[in-house]
């Protein structure tokens, strides 16, 4: 079973024998093939904390700075970090412009944070958002959820207290309660979820309050014509060309684009309108926002 899986995954990962665009593949793909095949057989569901001796200790830690403010926080190693920047002033200006402009967008539909809200953070890595919700959590309860193990195991570690974390896994089901949510973002998430986007879309309807918001960034049309026009998104470039010497996509009438389909990390894009019928029904879209996450569009949903 695990020698039919390795082949499996060998055939899903095979690019042309192009060194260079497969070395900066690399730095897009975060999972290794080593990685995926070590779940037992069984299908990617989370990103285990890695461990080369079979165990693993992780041992207590004093925090005794009581002052939850973003820039006291620690911040993450390099290995940690995962993208975002190459400095720690661009992965932390980076993380409060996407909040800002997040928090703008609404307070221009009228909602507010208030005492007692919950907040979760849907593919929270090693916080590079939730940190700057600090102001808030003396009186809000704040979660971040992830299904990469070892990028908890450091929030876990760094940033609770403050925050609370959680690992979770691919699969469609997030554990907490009906209508427990007042604010759910997900920063550049459905942007590497294939299949399941509808089923992730109706979970976190079911954990959301009436009235509540949920702040979704998504790859489109624009999103495309940005990356193939900034030299700063090389790699994306490189992909989407491969894909488009096979099929003309990027000029096609196309609601869905998915590349890499089948890992965790692919790439997907969708037409917007497509995306205002489609989610439209299963939540009501106060807005959308290119530009709002890098070349990333937001599309901000009512329950």
């Amino acid at each position: 079973m695990k020698t039919l899986l390795a082949k499996a995954l060998k055939k899903a990962f095979r690019i042309p024998a192009d060194v260079r665009f497969r070395h900066e593949l690399k730095q897009v793909l975060r999972p290794s093939v080593n990685a995926l095949i070590g779940v037992a057989g069984n299908t990617l569901r989370y990103i285990p904390y890695p461990t080369k001796q079979g165990r693993y200790l992780l041992e207590r830690l004093n925090r005794d700075n009581h002052q939850y403010l973003a820039m006291s926080l620690p911040v993450p190693p390099p290995g940690v970090r995962i993208a975002y920047g190459d400095t720690e002033e661009i992965w932390l200006s980076g993380g409060k412009k996407n909040v800002d402009t997040m928090m703008t967008l609404l307070t221009s539909t009228n909602f507010t944070i208030q005492k007692g809200s919950r907040i979760l953070d849907l593919g929270c890595a090693s916080g590079r958002m939730i940190r700057w919700l600090a102001d808030l959590a003396e009186e809000c309860e704040i979660w971040g959820v992830d299904i990469d193990a070892r990028l908890i195991v450091w929030c876990q570690e760094n940033l609770t207290p403050p925050f609370n974390f959680a690992t979770v896994t691919t699969m469609p089901h997030l554990p907490f309660e009906d209508r427990y949510f007042d604010l759910i973002y997900c920063g550049s998430v459905f942007t590497h979820i294939d299949d399941l986007a509808d089923a992730w879309l109706l979970e976190i309807k079911r954990i959301m309050r009436p009235g509540g918001r949920v702040f979704i960034t998504v790859g489109d049309k624009h999103s495309v014509d940005l990356i193939m026009n900034d030299p700063d998104y090389h790699v994306l470039r490189s992909l989407f060309l491969l894909h488009d010497k096979e099929r003309n996509w990027r000029n096609g009438n196309y609601y869905k684009c998915s590349m890499l389909p089948g890992d965790e990390n692919c790439h997907v894009f969708y037409d917007v309108e497509y995306l205002r019928q489609h989610w439209g029904r299963v939540l009501k879209i106060i807005s959308v926002a290119p530009e709002a996450y890098f070349f990333q569009t937001a599309v901000l949903m009512e329950k």
